[in-house]
Protein backbone atom coordinates (compact mmCIF):
# COMPACT_ATOMS: atom_id res chain seq x y z
CA UNK A 1 0.00 0.00 0.00
CA UNK A 2 2.83 2.36 0.94
CA UNK A 3 4.92 2.08 -2.35
CA UNK A 4 1.41 2.66 -4.33
CA UNK A 5 0.81 5.97 -2.46
CA UNK A 6 4.53 6.62 -2.83
CA UNK A 7 4.06 6.21 -6.69
CA UNK A 8 1.18 8.72 -7.20
CA UNK A 9 3.33 11.53 -8.52
CA UNK A 10 2.84 15.41 -8.05
CA UNK A 11 -0.50 14.75 -6.80
CA UNK A 12 -2.93 17.46 -5.63
CA UNK A 13 -4.01 14.34 -2.58
CA UNK A 14 -4.87 15.16 0.56
CA UNK A 15 -3.44 11.86 2.30
CA UNK A 16 -4.42 10.70 5.58
CA UNK A 17 -5.99 13.75 7.21
CA UNK A 18 -9.83 14.51 5.94
CA UNK A 19 -9.39 18.04 5.13
CA UNK A 20 -12.97 19.34 3.96
CA UNK A 21 -12.81 21.78 0.96
CA UNK A 22 -13.43 25.39 1.83
CA UNK A 23 -17.50 25.14 1.58
CA UNK A 24 -20.37 24.43 3.13
CA UNK A 25 -20.58 21.81 0.91
CA UNK A 26 -18.44 19.69 2.83
CA UNK A 27 -16.63 17.74 0.55
CA UNK A 28 -14.11 15.25 1.73
CA UNK A 29 -12.40 15.01 -1.51
CA UNK A 30 -8.80 14.11 -1.76
CA UNK A 31 -8.77 12.10 1.08
CA UNK A 32 -7.21 8.80 1.89
CA UNK A 33 -8.29 8.58 5.39
CA UNK A 34 -5.91 6.09 7.89
CA UNK A 35 -3.40 6.33 5.44
CA UNK A 36 0.37 6.57 6.39
CA UNK A 37 1.84 7.43 3.16
CA UNK A 38 5.21 8.94 1.57
CA UNK A 39 4.85 12.24 -0.68
CA UNK A 40 3.07 11.84 -4.21
CA UNK A 41 4.44 14.87 -4.91
CA UNK A 42 2.36 18.08 -5.47
CA UNK A 43 -0.69 19.32 -3.96
CA UNK A 44 0.06 16.33 -1.43
CA UNK A 45 0.96 12.99 -3.09
CA UNK A 46 4.77 10.80 -3.03
CA UNK A 47 6.94 9.40 -5.29
CA UNK A 48 7.98 6.06 -5.75
CA UNK A 49 12.01 5.67 -4.83
CA UNK A 50 12.30 2.85 -7.69
CA UNK A 51 11.40 4.48 -10.37
CA UNK A 52 12.63 7.95 -12.17
CA UNK A 53 11.35 10.99 -10.37
CA UNK A 54 11.78 14.59 -11.98
CA UNK A 55 13.36 17.10 -10.07
CA UNK A 56 10.89 20.02 -9.07
CA UNK A 57 11.70 23.05 -11.43
CA UNK A 58 14.84 25.57 -10.22
CA UNK A 59 13.60 28.69 -8.46
CA UNK A 60 13.99 31.77 -10.67
CA UNK A 61 15.83 35.21 -10.02
CA UNK A 62 13.08 37.18 -9.01
CA UNK A 63 9.38 38.69 -9.37
CA UNK A 64 9.85 39.02 -13.01
CA UNK A 65 10.45 34.96 -13.61
CA UNK A 66 5.95 35.08 -12.37
CA UNK A 67 4.19 35.46 -16.12
CA UNK A 68 2.31 38.34 -15.72
CA UNK A 69 -0.88 36.61 -16.35
CA UNK A 70 -0.05 33.75 -13.34
CA UNK A 71 1.05 36.96 -10.99
CA UNK A 72 -2.66 38.51 -11.45
CA UNK A 73 -4.32 34.93 -10.23
CA UNK A 74 -1.64 34.31 -7.79
CA UNK A 75 -2.22 37.52 -6.12
CA UNK A 76 -6.52 37.34 -6.50
CA UNK A 77 -6.59 33.90 -5.36
CA UNK A 78 -4.20 35.17 -2.14
CA UNK A 79 -6.47 37.57 -1.20
CA UNK A 80 -9.65 35.43 -1.91
CA UNK A 81 -8.84 32.93 0.19
CA UNK A 82 -6.44 34.41 3.12
CA UNK A 83 -3.21 32.82 1.71
CA UNK A 84 0.00 34.24 0.86
CA UNK A 85 0.02 34.74 -2.93
CA UNK A 86 3.89 34.03 -3.00
CA UNK A 87 2.83 30.34 -1.89
CA UNK A 88 0.95 29.91 -4.43
CA UNK A 89 3.60 30.92 -6.73
CA UNK A 90 6.15 28.79 -5.28
CA UNK A 91 4.12 25.54 -5.78
CA UNK A 92 2.90 26.98 -9.05
CA UNK A 93 7.15 27.41 -9.87
CA UNK A 94 7.31 23.68 -8.27
CA UNK A 95 4.75 21.90 -10.08
CA UNK A 96 4.79 23.56 -13.59
CA UNK A 97 6.63 26.30 -14.10
CA UNK A 98 4.38 28.68 -13.83
CA UNK A 99 2.42 26.71 -16.98
CA UNK A 100 5.64 26.69 -18.93
CA UNK A 101 6.81 22.93 -18.66
CA UNK A 102 6.03 20.74 -21.19
CA UNK A 103 6.19 17.80 -19.21
CA UNK A 104 3.76 15.25 -19.43
CA UNK A 105 0.03 16.37 -17.64
CA UNK A 106 0.85 20.00 -17.16
CA UNK A 107 -1.48 20.94 -20.55
CA UNK A 108 -2.83 17.72 -21.52
CA UNK A 109 -3.69 14.69 -20.40
CA UNK A 110 -1.93 13.00 -16.73
CA UNK A 111 1.44 12.89 -15.61
CA UNK A 112 4.32 10.30 -15.54
CA UNK A 113 2.19 8.62 -12.54
CA UNK A 114 -0.60 9.12 -14.45
CA UNK A 115 -2.40 10.78 -11.46
CA UNK A 116 -2.45 14.42 -11.95
CA UNK A 117 -3.28 17.43 -13.70
CA UNK A 118 -2.87 21.13 -14.81
CA UNK A 119 -0.48 23.61 -14.01
CA UNK A 120 -0.49 23.26 -10.18
CA UNK A 121 -1.15 19.61 -10.36
CA UNK A 122 -4.16 18.37 -9.10
CA UNK A 123 -5.35 14.83 -8.53
CA UNK A 124 -7.89 14.23 -11.27
CA UNK A 125 -8.30 10.54 -10.78
CA UNK A 126 -10.41 8.23 -8.14
CA UNK A 127 -6.79 6.08 -7.01
CA UNK A 128 -5.48 9.32 -5.17
CA UNK A 129 -8.57 11.24 -3.83
CA UNK A 130 -9.50 13.40 -7.03
CA UNK A 131 -8.96 16.23 -5.44
CA UNK A 132 -9.83 18.14 -8.27
CA UNK A 133 -13.50 17.13 -7.96
CA UNK A 134 -13.56 18.65 -4.08
CA UNK A 135 -11.33 21.97 -5.03
CA UNK A 136 -12.24 22.79 -8.58
CA UNK A 137 -13.03 26.74 -9.30
CA UNK A 138 -14.84 28.46 -11.95
CA UNK A 139 -12.16 30.95 -11.67
CA UNK A 140 -13.29 32.84 -15.24
CA UNK A 141 -17.04 32.36 -15.05
CA UNK A 142 -16.64 30.06 -18.24
CA UNK A 143 -19.64 27.77 -16.98
CA UNK A 144 -16.92 25.15 -16.62
CA UNK A 145 -14.06 24.08 -14.38
CA UNK A 146 -10.45 23.17 -16.31
CA UNK A 147 -7.51 21.41 -14.40
CA UNK A 148 -5.92 22.93 -17.23
CA UNK A 149 -6.70 26.40 -17.27
CA UNK A 150 -4.71 28.21 -14.70
CA UNK A 151 -7.59 30.69 -14.53
CA UNK A 152 -9.46 27.73 -12.69
CA UNK A 153 -6.23 25.85 -11.17
CA UNK A 154 -4.91 28.60 -9.38
CA UNK A 155 -7.84 29.54 -7.37
CA UNK A 156 -8.55 26.01 -6.66
CA UNK A 157 -5.03 25.55 -5.17
CA UNK A 158 -5.87 28.59 -3.00
CA UNK A 159 -8.86 27.03 -1.57
CA UNK A 160 -6.39 23.86 -1.00
CA UNK A 161 -3.82 26.03 0.45
CA UNK A 162 -6.87 27.49 2.79
CA UNK A 163 -8.15 24.01 4.09
CA UNK A 164 -4.38 22.79 4.75
CA UNK A 165 -3.51 25.98 6.67
CA UNK A 166 -6.40 25.21 8.98
CA UNK A 167 -4.94 21.91 9.36
CA UNK A 168 -1.37 22.06 9.71
CA UNK A 169 -1.00 25.97 10.64
CA UNK A 170 0.57 29.17 9.01
CA UNK A 171 3.93 28.13 9.08
CA UNK A 172 5.29 28.43 5.12
CA UNK A 173 7.64 24.99 5.15
CA UNK A 174 4.21 22.86 6.74
CA UNK A 175 1.69 24.19 3.89
CA UNK A 176 4.65 23.68 0.97
CA UNK A 177 4.96 20.00 2.56
CA UNK A 178 1.16 18.99 3.37
CA UNK A 179 0.31 20.12 -0.81
CA UNK A 180 3.46 18.07 -1.81
CA UNK A 181 2.91 14.69 0.98
CA UNK A 182 -0.28 15.70 2.20
CA UNK A 183 -1.01 17.26 6.02
CA UNK A 184 -1.20 13.99 8.30
CA UNK A 185 2.80 14.24 9.11
CA UNK A 186 3.00 17.96 9.45
CA UNK A 187 -0.04 18.01 11.75
CA UNK A 188 0.70 15.32 13.56
CA UNK A 189 4.70 15.67 13.99
CA UNK A 190 4.61 19.68 13.19
CA UNK A 191 7.43 19.32 11.15
CA UNK A 192 8.42 18.63 7.45
CA UNK A 193 8.26 14.78 6.50
CA UNK A 194 11.50 12.69 6.36
CA UNK A 195 10.80 12.05 2.19
CA UNK A 196 13.51 13.16 0.31
CA UNK A 197 11.07 14.34 -2.55
CA UNK A 198 8.66 16.51 -0.37
CA UNK A 199 12.30 18.00 1.45
CA UNK A 200 13.16 19.25 -1.94
CA UNK A 201 10.39 20.23 -3.11
CA UNK A 202 9.86 22.62 0.78
CA UNK A 203 13.58 24.06 0.53
CA UNK A 204 12.77 25.28 -3.69
CA UNK A 205 9.72 26.54 -2.31
CA UNK A 206 10.96 28.63 0.58
CA UNK A 207 14.03 30.15 -1.92
CA UNK A 208 11.53 30.93 -4.25
CA UNK A 209 9.50 32.75 -1.83
CA UNK A 210 12.93 34.87 -1.00
CA UNK A 211 13.14 36.15 -4.19
CA UNK A 212 10.10 37.21 -4.62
Amino acid sequence: MLLLLRSLGLCAVLLALAVPAASAAGASGGTLAGSSSAPSGGATGGSDPTRQVPPPATAGPRRGDVPAAYLRLYRAAGRTYGVDWRVLAAIGKNESDHGRSRAPGVHAGLNFARCCAGPMQFCTVRSCGNTWRAYAIDGNGDGRTSVYDPADAVPAAGRLIAALTRVVGARTDLVLASYNAGPAYAAKHRRVPPYAETRRYVADGLRYIRTL
